[in-house]
């Protein structure tokens, strides 16, 4: 059952890009959150944002974004800018995917683990009105990052396929580090948080080994 189990995850994971658009797709994720960040703290923080942010923040694109917003008549900016920091869940997810998969049944739960907390940021920012009907969810972005952390540390330590370099074990065990250290870096989660986990995603995606369903590799054996 778990050969069967990896094989049909393997045929889903045949869909992800090649390893070019993998890399790209973790670079898109880390500057789509450097993109929100500057908004996003600037609507949190208000004058105790950092400088860098504040000058970033007066740059007539985001002006000219916050007009039209509010033309369009959204009003509220934490939850936009907030929610919108899904999509780099999802193209971290996207990046991930064949690289998590090769370390077995703890590589596809983290990966599983990643694509769930898009939706869960989502749920979360536009419950953050105490009066909204789910608005215990506000903040479970932050456990789902927490948690993503912690089993990325297990995933990397307990990999039941042969074959991962060293390197990629500790990197991802040090998943929940690089998460720590880019949330303070940058001053918000979880978009500061994204931006050094995005980063981790492309080196992961351009240099770590990659899932090859058992039929390839029988394939690639008759041709030898």
């Amino acid at each position: 059952m778990p050969q069967i189990g990896a094989e049909r995850y393997g045929a889903i994971m045949g869909s992800h890009p090649r390893r070019p658009v993998a890399v790209f797709a973790a670079i898109l994720a880390a500057l789509w959150a450097f993109v929100l960040l500057p908004p996003q703290l600037s609507v949190w923080s208000g004058a105790g944002a950092p400088a860098w942010s504040s000058a970033l923040d007066a740059l007539p694109v985001y002006d000219g974004l916050r007009l039209s917003l509010a033309s369009a008549g959204v009003g509220d900016l934490y939850a936009v800018f907030g929610a919108a920091a899904s999509v780099s869940f999802v193209l971290i997810w996207w990046a991930t995917g064949p690289t998590f998969a090769r370390l077995g049944w703890t590589g596809r739960v983290l990966g599983w683990l990643v694509l769930c907390s898009a939706p869960i940021t989502v749920l979360s920012y536009l419950n953050h009105p105490t009066d909204a009907p789910l608005h215990a969810l506000w903040g479970a972005e932050g456990f789902a990052l927490l948690v993503t952390g912690l089993w990325a540390v297990f995933a990397g330590v307990v990999p039941r396929a042969e074959g991962i370099p060293a390197w990629e074990r500790a990197l991802i065990g040090s998943t929940l580090a690089v998460m720590v250290v880019a949330t303070f870096a940058f001053g918000y989660w979880p978009h500061g948080t994204l931006i050094g986990f995005a980063a981790e995603a492309a080196v992961l995606a351009a240099w770590a080994p990659r899932f090859v369903p058992a039929s390839a590799d029988a394939s690639a054996s008759l041709v030898a």
